[in-house]
């Protein structure tokens, strides 16, 4: 049987294989009752729903037509796993203000598309500034704002 769709085929694979490791790794804890769940139950409930999902993508991907799978580009996966990277090793030293600036920059210039540099600027000032009001402000979270010396 060929597939007619690789792309929902390969991702109903991916989740499958995410289903099974969350029941494999989740299976030493007690599951209990609904009314009384005990550690295992979020985590069957959870890779029970992959599972469904990953059959579902791929009976869909076996019966109906779609797209094939396209190249892979370097660039934006580097970019965004560099922004959350940065973000760890940044947010002690820096502070959340710049932190958040270089982040959202970053996944910004991941982007394959023209950027233009005045729209990153506005939605990295804002962005930080939303992220000092609601995590420092509001919630009263302990972090630095700004860098320390």
């Amino acid at each position: 049987m060929t597939s007619q769709s690789p792309r929902d085929v390969l991702s109903g694979a991916m989740f499958l294989a995410f289903g099974s490791a969350g029941l494999w790794f989740g299976s030493e804890y007690e599951v209990g009752t609904a009314s009384s769940m005990g550690p295992g139950y979020f985590p069957l409930l959870l890779s029970s729903g992959l599972l469904l999902v990953g059959a579902f993508l791929i009976v869909r991907g076996m019966t109906t037509k779609g797209s094939p799978i396209e190249p892979a580009f370097l660039r934006p996966f580097a970019l965004v796993i560099g922004a959350v990277v940065a973000f760890a090793l940044l947010i002690e030293r820096a502070g959340l203000a710049i932190t958040a600036v270089i982040v959202v920059v970053m996944c910004a210039l991941a982007n394959r598309d023209a950027v233009r540099w005045w729209e990153i600027a506005a939605l990295s000032v804002g962005l930080s500034a939303a992220s000092v009001l609601l995590f420092v402000q509001f919630l009263n979270l302990q972090m630095p704002v700004w860098w320390e010396f």
